[in-house]
């Protein structure tokens, strides 16, 4: 089987966004097979060092 892939970022701060991606792309075949975050450094004395800046998700599905 071949694949073909897709893949969007969005921010936490768009999680309704993110549900609408996920079930319009279920409904078009696509398969949520993997998400990772995306870290900005930051240089604060009081700060942590890293937040999450936006998440990737990647989609595939079987070529036609």
């Amino acid at each position: 089987t071949r694949w073909e892939y897709l893949s969007f970022t969005f921010r936490p701060s768009q999680l309704d966004e993110f549900h609408e991606k996920l079930t319009e792309f279920g409904d078009l075949g696509w398969e949520m097979v993997g998400m990772t975050s995306i870290e900005s450094k930051s240089i604060g004395i009081f700060d942590s060092g890293a937040a999450t800046s936006g998440v990737v998700v990647v989609f595939k599905r079987p070529k036609e």
